[in-house]
C-alpha cells in the first residue's frame, strides 16, 4: 500500500463503489492480500454495473474469469460464492454481469481491448506482453486509475442460464471413508472414486 500513497494524493476525489480511493484500495488489500491491478479494474466494473442496475435492486452476479474479478464482486457487492449469488465461469474473459435476480435483466461490463490500446500499460499487462518485473505496479495502477471506465464497455443483457441457487443433492455417508457427501457424486464420494485432489 505504501507505493500507492502518491496516487492517493493525486486522485483523492475518486469515489468507487461508494468508497473514497484510500478506503477502496484498503478494502482490496485487506481482502485479496495485495493491491491487484485486476481488482482495481474490477472495482470500476462493479461500480458501473451497480450504477446501471440501481443499488436498490437485489442482484446476482456472473464473472467470466477465475482471476481477481470474483474478489471485486465479493468485496463490493453482497454476492459471494458461498451464498450462491455469484457464479464464476472459467472462461478467462475479463467480464462480469450484474443482474436483477427476479427479472433476470442486467448489464454485462467487460475490459475492451480496443479501448486499452490508448493505455499501453493496461494492454501490455492484460495481454502479458511485458514481464511483470518490467512493468511497475505503481505505474500500472496509475494508468488504471487514470483510465477508469474508459477501457470498459457495457451492454444490457437478459440472463438465460446459470441463474438461481445451485440445488444441493441428498447427503449420505460414504461407505469407504465414512464422510458425508452429496449423492449427486454417485455411490461413493469423489475422493473414494479416485477423482479427489489429494492423496494420503
Amino acid at each position: 500500500m505504501q507505493q500507492l500513497k502518491k496516487i492517493d494524493k493525486v486522485l483523492p476525489e475518486i469515489m468507487i463503489c461508494g468508497r473514497s480511493l484510500d478506503i477502496f484500495l484498503d478494502d482490496i488489500e485487506r481482502f485479496h492480500g495485495f493491491t491487484s491491478p485486476g481488482l482495481v479494474l474490477g472495482g470500476f466494473m462493479v461500480d458501473w454495473a451497480q450504477e446501471l442496475i440501481g443499488l436498490d435492486v437485489e442482484a446476482d452476479a456472473v464473472v467470466e474469469t477465475c482471476h481477481c474479478l470474483p474478489d471485486a464482486v465479493q468485496i463490493f457487492t453482497p454476492c459471494t460464492i458461498g451464498n450462491g449469488w455469484l457464479k464464476v465461469l472459467d472462461w478467462d474473459k475479463f467480464a462480469l454481469t450484474l443482474y436483477d435476480k427476479r427479472k433476470l435483466n442486467g448489464y454485462r461490463i467487460w475490459l475492451d481491448l480496443k479501448k486499452t490500446l490508448l493505455f499501453p500499460k493496461i494492454y501490455n499487462w492484460y495481454m502479458r506482453r511485458v514481464p511483470k518485473k518490467n512493468l511497475s505496479l505503481e505505474a500500472l495502477l496509475e494508468e488504471i486509475l487514470s483510465a477508469r471506465r474508459s477501457v470498459l464497455s457495457c451492454r444490457a443483457v437478459q440472463v438465460t442460464r446459470m441463474y438461481g441457487r445451485k440445488k444441493k443433492g441428498n447427503i449420505e455417508v460414504c461407505s469407504t471413508c465414512g464422510e458425508a457427501y452429496s449423492t449427486s457424486q454417485g455411490d461413493q464420494c469423489i475422493t473414494c472414486q479416485g477423482e479427489g485432489y489429494y492423496s494420503i
